[in-house]
Parts: structure tokens; C-alpha cells; sequence
């Protein structure tokens, strides 16, 4: 089976990251100037596109996309209804993975607060007064941060929300410290707290998680797949490929 050919689209720090580590991975990665159209044709067309760029190019993402008829992984944060509804038109036709958060910890992140979500309401409902806490969302990221709060402190007062039906006391942000961010869900009852937090050092993290999904959406139908969505699919076929060989004696 041949390598995987990915073209990224911008070529700022999360992009970098990304050629960096497929690069060592032994794919084939080449980097795409956001605001030069007149060196997109200098490269073989890749597999997908990965769009690290910023909301002002996400346009010429999809243009570019559509061009080279491959898939978009879409990882640039704090997208305005505009841009999303550009996504959605593109993904009618064209596989479109929304990635405002490529790392694994986000994901097990969302997956205990979804559980616990679940636990606290379920027990409220059974009569358990007080069982739901208070939830807040802090995160932080570097000064050069453009939009708050960040597009994945507000995912998670939603996973609340929607899961407990009661909205977050707060989502604050804090700009300042070193690259890359902090994300914090605070529980707090009267006689006890509990928080969940992750801390991401490196955008490797990101890095990883885009050259999976990438991998993942090549020859898929078009749509709109959510990363989370793509991580839970990715998770099954593990599961299914762990359990084919405890099954096969060979």
C-alpha cells in the first residue's frame, strides 16, 4: 500500500508540526503557502489537505480542496457561522473532518466528562438532591491567542450542558504563560471538588491526531465527521482488530 500524501495548508506552527511528524512517519507531506495560489500546481496531488491556516484562508482551503478533489481536515479554531456554513456546502460533495482539537487527551477529556455528565444527572434523576455540581470551564492559552473563549472551552460547557441540562456557572480565559494550552472542567459540590485537566507542552500532540484523521478520511464518503466521531471509529476498528486476534489461534 503506498505512503500517504498529505498536502497542509498553511505553514505556521501546528503545519510544521504536522510535516515534521508524518515526515518521520514516511509519508510523503508538502506544504502549501495559504497566499500563494500561484505555487499550488508545483507539487503531485495529495491524498487529503490539511488546513492548519487561519479563519481568513479556510475559503481557500475549501477552494483548494474542491480543486484537487481530496478530503479536508479542517483544523483552525473559532470559525464563524459564515465559514461553517462554506464547510457544510463543501462537505456535500467531499469528505470534511471539523478538527478544532486534534489531541488525545481533548478526546479522553470529553470522554470522562461525558461519563460523568451521565453518572451526576442520572443520579438526580433517581432523587439524589445536589448530586449535579457546579461546572465551570477555564482555559488558557499564550497572549498571541485571538478569540476567546477557545473553541474547545466552549465544546465542553456544551458536553455538559447537554448531557446534564444544566449550563456552566462560567467559561473564563485566561491569556498568558507559555505556548501551547490548558483546558480545566471544575466540579464543585459543597463538601468537595473535582477537576479534570489537560495540558498540552507541544503541538506534536495536534500533530499525531491530524495525520491520523487524515489517514482515516481518505476514500471515505463525503460528509461532515466531527474528530471525536472519527476517534470513536478509529477506537472500534482497534477494538475489532485486538479481539480478531484473540480469536485467531494462529
Amino acid at each position: 500500500m503506498p505512503e500517504l500524501a498529505i498536502g497542509v495548508f498553511g505553514a505556521g506552527r501546528l503545519g510544521r508540526a504536522i510535516h515534521r511528524t508524518a515526515t518521520a512517519e514516511g509519508a510523503f507531506v508538502h506544504l502549501y503557502d495559504a497566499w500563494r495560489p500561484d505555487q499550488w500546481d508545483a507539487a503531485p496531488v495529495p491524498d487529503v489537505l490539511v488546513d492548519c491556516s487561519a479563519p481568513a484562508a479556510v475559503a481557500q482551503a475549501v477552494a483548494l480542496s474542491a480543486r484537487l478533489g481530496v478530503p479536508l481536515v479542517e483544523c483552525v479554531s473559532g470559525l464563524d457561522e459564515e465559514r461553517l456554513r462554506l464547510l457544510d456546502a463543501h462537505a456535500a460533495g467531499t469528505p470534511v473532518v471539523l478538527a478544532p482539537n486534534l489531541s488525545l487527551g481533548n478526546y479522553l477529556q470529553t470522554r470522562a466528562l461525558r461519563h460523568i455528565a451521565e453518572v451526576v444527572a442520572t443520579m438526580e434523576r433517581a432523587g439524589i438532591t445536589g448530586a449535579v455540581p457546579e461546572a465551570a470551564v477555564l482555559e488558557r492559552h499564550p497572549a498571541t491567542k485571538a478569540h476567546r473563549p477557545s473553541t474547545t472551552a466552549t465544546r465542553l460547557a456544551q458536553e455538559w450542558l447537554r448531557h446534564t441540562g444544566s449550563p456552566t456557572a462560567d467559561v473564563a480565559s485566561l491569556r498568558s504563560g507559555p505556548a501551547v494550552s490548558d483546558h480545566e472542567i471544575r466540579l464543585a459540590w459543597p463538601e468537595q471538588a473535582l477537576t479534570i485537566g489537560h495540558q498540552v507542552h507541544s503541538l506534536d500532540a495536534a500533530a499525531s491526531g491530524a495525520i491520523g484523521a487524515a489517514g482515516w478520511s481518505v476514500g471515505r464518503a463525503p460528509g461532515t465527521y466531527p474528530i471525536h466521531e472519527v476517534f470513536d471509529d478509529m477506537l472500534a476498528t482497534m477494538g475489532g482488530a485486538v479481539t480478531d486476534r484473540q480469536e485467531d489461534p494462529r
